[in-house]
């Protein structure tokens, strides 16, 4: 999941503005130039299902947990896969499109294209930055000791105590061995 949000970031900030502000005559020429085409065929498709696939199932394992990060999970979850939703429903279907026929578009659809691509992209990027720290959060937490198995700093050992016997039967407790 870091790898595909951290390579998200770095296609967002870095790679995006070479072709996004491009007059519509030109922004496929620099989206193929920039990265992003051979990008969209040779990282994110090894990537990118690996990523749906475990918040999938991670959503399934934090549905039933009874652990105390169980919270954190299931949104971390969820999040990460409203994310890949959003990715497989909108974001790369419209990318595939644009870049197969995308010189056949008007300047207008182009234009169109490039401003709901690049503006759903912040709240898509804004969702899977939830399910990243949601994620980091739970698992920080299926770390840390739990409260009812943490020792408690007002229960010391308390000593064992037996009769001390006689001749005549049990008299007094004593403290014994222990």
């Amino acid at each position: 999941m870091g790898i595909q949000f951290g390579a998200g970031w770095y296609e967002k900030l870095v790679v995006v503005p070479l072709w996004s502000d491009a007059p519509p005559d030109r922004m496929l020429g620099i989206m193929h130039d920039s990265g992003m085409y051979s990008a969209g065929r040779v990282f994110w498709p090894f990537v990118s299902p690996v990523v749906a696939l475990l918040a999938v199932v991670n959503l399934v394992l934090a549905w039933r947990a009874t652990s105390p990060n169980r919270r954190w999970w299931l949104v971390g979850s969820v999040l990460m896969t409203v994310y890949a939703v959003f990715s497989y429903g909108y974001f790369v279907p419209q990318m595939l499109l644009f870049q197969s026929g995308g010189d056949q578009w008007s300047a207008q659809e182009i234009e169109s294209f490039a401003t709901w691509w690049t503006g759903l992209n912040y709240v898509r990027m804004f969702i899977g930055g939830l399910g990243w720290l949601c994620a980091l959060r739970a698992l920080s937490l299926s770390s840390a000791p739990s409260l009812s198995s943490a020792p408690s700093l007002s229960s010391a050992p308390e000593a064992e105590t037996q009769p001390e016997t006689t001749e005549s039967g049990p008299q007094r407790m004593q403290p014994g061995p222990g």
